[in-house]
């Protein structure tokens, strides 16, 4: 055996491995139930008796993508719906697509359709008010955040047409200022991870930024250089997997019963214009695209920066708010129906 400790893997074979991901690695997941919840889904038209079939003989998703029309038939099912379960099974080994694979206006017609919106563009979400919480002007982690920010634009040679690395500098600084607040707030564990994988029943891929409790998923951000509403295509399917996520750290009674209701926040941001998404299994809803902006250039801070920090603090606000909001609601799907029926603008 070699005495050398193994290196740790590239990011490029990391996202080899990501993009490798299949369908059958979704359904190898599920336990019964969550096997006929994940079908369900799809539009099989499977019936009571096809799901009693499924349940007595207790086909979890590793039994489920090793059964053929001979098992079925002798379990009972009928010609129909063998057939179809049978084809099904077989187109399984085909990749999920990467979030990056996104990129097109088309993408983003089929995600807002995905998730019920009456329209082709991100203007016909309908929208929800924000949840704000007031930032004290002297508060250490909201200084801290404004001293970086101002630091790194004067190291900066422009804005335009900046990158999205370097964008991802200020969209960095404020979102750990907003967890630090967030966390004084509610005395919460609330952590950052760069660059997490997050994987669900159709898409796959890393978000730039996730923001998650000791167990849940509380908000990703989407960070790109100029194109928000390609921004919005990446990160309709980025939550479709997060809410799937959480959903599978539920118990079967919580998540499979008939009144289960979640909600999970999303940013899409350039670091200049800021919108915040609520994903909900009945909708999406959003902020208005001219509402959150923050002038990230050189002349800001030497002509007007109390507009500066007045615009820096009002996204810290926002998103300090919509943390609280995720640790602070009662778990329950009736106070979490509730909380967003408050919220949707009329």
């Amino acid at each position: 055996m070699s005495s050398q400790a193994s290196s740790p893997a590239s990011p490029a074979s990391i996202m080899e491995e990501i993009s490798t991901r299949t369908m059958s690695d979704v359904v190898k997941e599920f336990d019964t139930e969550g096997l006929i919840d994940y079908l369900g889904r799809k539009d099989l038209k499977l019936d009571e008796d096809d799901i009693k079939i499924l349940r007595k003989e207790k086909i979890s998703g590793c039994s489920f993508l090793k059964l053929t029309e001979e098992k079925l038939e002798r379990y009972g099912m009928k010609g129909g719906p063998t057939t179809v379960l049978v084809e099904f099974i077989e187109s399984l080994s085909q990749k999920l697509r990467n979030y990056s694979s996104l990129k097109t206006l088309d993408n983003l017609k089929e995600m807002l359709r995905k998730n019920k919106v009456n329209g082709e563009d991100i203007t016909s979400i309908k929208q929800f008010t924000s949840v704000f919480e007031e930032i004290s002007d002297d508060d250490k982690a909201f200084d801290h955040c404004m001293e970086d920010i101002i630091l790194k634009l004067s190291n900066m040679e422009t804005m335009t047409d900046a990158n999205e690395a370097t964008r991802c500098e200020f969209i960095s600084a404020i979102l750990h200022a907003s967890i630090a607040i967030a966390k004084k707030l509610t005395s919460q564990d609330i952590f950052i991870v760069l660059q997490k994988d997050v994987s669900g029943e159709d898409a796959t891929g890393r978000v730039d930024y996730a923001i998650k409790s000791l167990e849940d998923l509380l908000c990703i951000t989407e960070g790109k250089p100029r194109n928000i509403k390609i921004g919005y295509a990446q990160n309709l399917a980025q939550l479709e997997s997060a809410f799937q996520t959480n959903k599978k750290k539920r118990t079967a009674d919580q998540a499979f019963g008939n009144d289960y209701f979640d909600y999970i926040y999303s940013i899409v941001t350039t670091g200049t214009e800021w919108h915040f998404i609520i994903y909900t299994p009945d909708g999406i809803y959003s902020t208005s695209g001219s509402e959150y902006q923050i002038n990230l250039t050189k002349s800001a801070v030497k002509d007007n920066s109390e507009l500066l920090r007045s615009n820096v603090k009002r996204v810290i606000g926002i998103i300090v708010g919509l943390l609280k909001d995720q640790v602070s609601v009662d778990s329950s799907p009736t106070s979490k129906r509730a909380r967003i029926k408050k919220i949707i603008k009329k």
